[in-house]
């Protein structure tokens, strides 16, 4: 497939020039962000990969609207015997019309020559990450997911469509403010798809099995296949999927396939009600589960509308008992969702941050390899009925703590300079009412303590205004006169490092380190300790060692 840089349009591979605006085509073996398919979709980000397809996210042009388009892989395109089935798959698909399923829209062939359908974009999560956060959901929105998942099966088997790979992940709910969040089905006709597939390429073996171990009814279980498999299949699996919702926990636990094969073969699981008593489960509940549980298919419901009505029953019943979950935890941000699954690191995991997925069909094996990553978050959006989060309250009182901190580190800062004013006491020659206390000062810390006198003199009623813009060779001599001053004070006292102190001062008045150095020694002089004069013109700075 190649594209062009200018109008973003696609084309085979035997163009080399674009016939539209004459520019090189390049080379692409996917469709790249921004380009537009047959006129009315452009390519918005890629959601996932799967075995068969590429999955993306596009723009109808014309109708202004989002959608999922599903493009076949080109290995598979060049298939005939596997594009005739894709193209009966998805006209069966187009006919199923019902809101608990994702709506297929267009089946088209692009430019290129790959074939893709357009299906609706649904925004939402999936079951499975509904169950991963909250555990064991309520048993009301239990049966009202069930009832959806339920109609939509009965619809789609009226079909002769069966699902084939019903499971948390393939199961979408939506958030409304006016009920229980909404389910939809993923995928329907892609997993007989990719079975049939299969087979075609003689990747089947005897005892092979296409599905999901955990969720596959135990004739999927021994491996049949095709017209083998009928609407049953679904409402085992379906069976599977209450459990874990109303217990948190699957029927079945195994370490490997094998294990969980036999199983769903052999095994009878306890009865919910059973293996979590302080849930609160009722019998009546848990009796539809264990009858979509039984091994022979005869004896669980016939339709998907029979086990609806059954658990609507349960649904209304009085003596229904369940718990609360806490809305609060679900209003997170919105989600992405889908079964396809894309190697860690690769482009439609970096895109899977986009704000929605669409259904997608995964590649037929025993089990999602341990390497791959899904492509929906680990995050739910049911909205809360009510309350909503004080989101301005909260950037209030995050703004009012900000001052404050700042309020308190402005004071300590400035308010120590104050202090330190205060401090400087008297004057030499000046006499105040009361001698402020002057405290030693450390060379290392009289920038904050202390404050300069002007240049020239030895004290000064007043601290001198520090001069602006000093050179770098000014600023330079400083840090090296200061230096030296308290070698010579470490050596002989004030004596010693009075007269470099004062020749900092005639450089920069403000020097607040040199001033409290001279403070000090006038301070040590009216307390009888001898100082050496100031001389009125600046000794030469000793030389560097």
């Amino acid at each position: 497939m190649k594209s062009c840089p200018e109008c973003a349009a696609t084309y085979p591979d035997d163009y080399a020039i674009c016939p539209k605006d004459g520019a090189p085509l390049h080379e692409s073996t996917l469709w790249q962000i921004g380009t537009v398919v047959r006129g009315k979709y452009r390519i918005l980000a890629r959601l996932g990969e799967g075995g068969m397809a590429f999955v993306y996210k596009a723009h109808h042009e014309l109708l202004d609207e989002l959608r999922a388009l599903k493009v076949i892989k080109p290995d598979l395109a060049r298939d005939t015997e596997f594009m005739s089935r894709f193209k009966n798959e998805a006209i069966m698909a187009r006919k199923l019309n019902h809101p608990n399923a994702v709506r297929v829209d267009d089946l088209d062939i692009a430019e290129d020559g790959l074939p893709f359908i357009a299906m609706e974009l649904v925004v939402g999560d999936t079951l499975k990450t509904l169950v991963q956060r909250t555990g064991p959901l309520p048993v009301s929105l239990v049966l009202d997911i069930a009832a959806h998942v339920c109609e939509a099966l009965d619809a789609a088997h009226k079909l002769g469509l069966v699902h084939r790979d019903i499971k948390p992940e393939n199961i979408v709910l939506i958030a409304r403010r006016d009920g229980p969040p909404q389910a939809k089905i993923l995928d329907f006709g892609i997993s007989r798809l990719r079975e049939e597939t299969t087979g075609a390429k003689g990747l089947t073996q005897t005892g092979m099995v296409i599905g999901t171990p955990e969720y596959m009814s135990p004739e999927q279980a021994r491996g049949k296949r095709g017209n083998e498999i009928d609407g049953r299949s679904d409402l085992y699996s379906l069976g599977i999927v209450m459990y874990r919702m109303l217990t948190g926990e699957l029927p079945f636990q195994a370490d490997t396939t094998v294990e969980m094969i036999l199983q769903q073969l052999n095994t009878l699981p306890k009865a919910p009600h059973q293996l979590k008593p302080e849930l609160a489960i009722s019998e009546t509940v848990s009796a539809i589960v264990m009858k979509a549980l039984q091994k022979d298919r005869e004896k669980r419901y016939a339709t998907g509308a029979e086990m609806a009505a059954a658990i609507k029953k349960a649904r209304g019943s009085t003596t229904l008992t369940t718990h609360k979950i806490d809305f609060g935890s679900l209003s997170t941000v919105e989600a992405t969702f889908g079964s396809e699954r894309v190697a860690a690191g690769s482009p439609a995991a970096r895109n899977s941050a986009a704000p929605a997925r669409a259904s997608s069909s995964g590649a037929a094996a025993p089990a999602a390899p341990a390497a791959d990553k899904p492509i929906y978050r680990s995050s739910a959006r049911i909205e809360p009925p009510t309350k909503e989060f004080p989101t301005r309250l909260v950037l209030t009182l995050v703004a009012v703590a900000v001052f404050l901190v700042g309020a308190f580190a402005a004071w300590k800062y400035f308010g120590t300079g104050t202090s330190a004013n205060k401090a400087a006491g008297t004057v030499s020659g000046t006499a105040t009412p009361e001698p402020a206390k002057t405290a030693e000062p450390s060379h290392e810390g009289a920038q904050k303590t202390a404050e300069t006198p002007k240049s020239g003199s030895a004290v000064s009623g007043q601290k001198p205004a520090p001069r602006k813009n000093l050179s770098y060779e000014e600023q330079a001599k400083i840090v090296e006169l200061n230096s030296l001053a308290a070698i010579y004070y470490r050596e002989g006292g004030c004596q010693k490092a009075l007269p470099t102190y004062q020749q900092i001062l005639d450089i920069d008045p403000g020097d607040s380190r040199a001033y409290a150095a001279v403070q000090k020694c006038y301070a040590k002089a009216r307390n009888g300790v001898p100082v050496a004069p100031v001389p009125t013109t600046p000794p030469a700075a000793p030389p560097n060692p």
